[in-house]
C-alpha cells in the first residue's frame, strides 16, 4: 500500500476576488496587495502574506474567514497541523457553511493520523458541497488508512462520477483494489491515472507492485524501471526492483538494487533484509547474517528478519541459534504457521531425534 496523501487546496479564485473588491471596502492598497500574494503565492511568502492581512484588521466575517482558510491550506503544504487546525476551526467559526475549509480542516486531522475526525470534516464539507470531488477522494483516502477498503472505493467510485479525469481518485482506487487482492481492478485503474498524469513515480511503483502480486515480473521490472527513471533517488523502486529480481532468482541483479536503496535510505531495514534473502539463497550465510542483524538493531520487532537469520544459522549447521531466533520470529507472529514448524523442525535436531 501506498502512502495515500490528500489533495491541498488553496483559495486563489476566491482570494483574487476578494483583493478586487479590497479597495470598494475601504482596505489599503498594501492590504489589498497582500490579500493577492495570500491567494496567489504559495510557502512562506503566502503566510506571511496571509498573517499581514489577518493582522491588519481590515477584514472581518467571510472575507477574514477566507484568509484563514488560505493560511490554513499552507500551514497543511508545511505539515505544520496544528497552525492550521487552528486556522481553519477559526475560518467555520467566521462562516459555519464554508466547505473548503472544512476540508481543510481535515486534511490537517488526516496528516495528524486522526483519521476519525478527518472523516467527519469530510463529511460536513460533502454535506455542504455534494459535488466536491476533492472531499470525496480525500475522505476515501482516510477510510483507505483505517483499512476500510469499501468505503474507500465507494468515495473513489463518486470522485471519479463528479471528475472523469480524477487521476489521483483513480490512484487512490487502484490502491484500494490491490489491498484487496484485485490485482487486475487496480491494474486498470493505475493504467488510466498513468494516462491522465504519466510523470508520476509512485503511480507506476505501484502498478509495479500489483503487477508482480499476479506474478508478472517483468511488467513488474519494467514499471519500476520507470519510477526510477521519473524519480533516481526513489529507495522504495529500489528496493522492490530487488525483491522482483529475487522472485526471478537473478540474485546478483537484486543485491545491485538493494545496496543502491540503502545508499539513498541508510535506514531501510527492508532492503536490508530482502538482501540477507538474496544472500541466503546464494549460500552467503554470513554476509545473510550481517544485514539481518542490522535489521534487528533498526527495527527490533520485525518478525521476518528473525526467521530469516533463523534459516541462516539451521543452514550453517547452528540449531541452537536457528532454534532461538525461530522461537522469537513466532512469539512475534504467532498466527503464522512456519514459525511453529521451523521450531518443531529445529528442536528435534536439537535433541537428535
Amino acid at each position: 500500500m501506498s502512502t495515500l496523501r490528500v489533495l491541498l487546496l488553496a483559495l486563489a479564485v476566491a482570494l483574487s476576488a476578494l483583493a478586487a473588491l479590497a479597495f470598494w471596502l475601504g482596505a489599503t492598497p498594501a492590504a489589498a496587495d497582500d490579500v493577492h500574494t495570500c491567494g496567489k503565492a504559495s510557502g512562506e511568502e503566502a503566510i506571511a502574506a496571509c498573517t499581514r492581512a489577518i493582522d491588519s484588521g481590515q477584514y472581518s466575517g467571510r472575507q477574514l474567514a477566507a484568509l484563514l482558510n488560505n493560511r490554513c491550506s499552507e500551514w497543511n503544504g508545511k505539515h505544520d497541523s496544528d497552525k492550521a487546525i487552528a486556522d481553519c476551526s477559526q475560518a467555520i467559526g467566521l462562516d459555519p457553511n464554508y466547505a473548503l475549509a472544512f476540508f481543510n480542516h481535515g486534511n490537517a486531522y488526516f496528516n495528524k493520523g486522526q483519521y476519525d475526525r478527518a472523516i467527519e470534516d469530510y463529511d460536513q464539507s460533502i454535506r455542504l458541497n455534494p459535488n466536491y470531488a476533492h472531499a470525496f477522494n480525500n475522505r476515501g483516502n482516510a477510510y483507505s488508512n483505517k483499512g476500510q477498503w469499501g468505503h474507500a472505493i465507494e468515495d473513489y467510485n463518486q470522485a471519479i462520477r463528479l471528475r472523469p479525469n480524477h487521476a489521483e481518485a483513480f490512484y487512490n482506487r487502484g490502491t484500494a483494489y490491490d489491498a484487496e487482492g484485485e490485482h487486475d481492478r487496480a491494474i486498470e485503474d493505475f493504467n488510466q491515472a498513468i494516462r491522465l498524469n504519466p510523470n508520476r513515480a509512485d503511480m507506476f511503483y505501484n502498478r509495479g507492485i500489483a503487477h508482480k502480486r499476479k506474478g508478472q515480473y517483468d511488467l513488474a521490472i519494467e514499471d519500476y524501471d520507470q519510477a526510477i527513471r521519473l524519480d533516481p533517488n526513489y529507495a522504495n523502486a529500489f528496493n522492490n526492483r530487488g525483491n522482483t529480481y529475487n522472485a526471478k532468482c537473478e540474485y546478483d541483479r537484486a543485491i545491485e538494487d538493494f545496496n543502491q536503496a540503502i545508499r539513498l535510505d541508510p535506514g531501510h531495514f527492508e532492503a536490508f533484509n530482502n538482501r540477507g534473502a538474496a544472500y541466503n539463497a546464494k549460500g552467503e550465510y554470513d554476509r545473510a547474517i550481517e544485514d539481518v542483524n542490522q535489521v534487528i538493531r533498526l527495527n527490533p520487532n520485525y518478525a521476518i528478519a528473525f526467521y530469516n537469520r533463523g534459516i541462516s544459522w539451521e543452514r550453517k549447521n547452528d540449531p541452537q541459534r536457528a532454534l532461538a531466533d525461530f522461537r522469537k520470529f513466532s512469539e512475534l507472529a504467532p498466527s503464522d504457521p512456519d514459525g511453529q514448524k521451523a521450531v518443531e523442525r529445529v528442536a528435534r535436531a536439537v535433541s537428535g531425534r
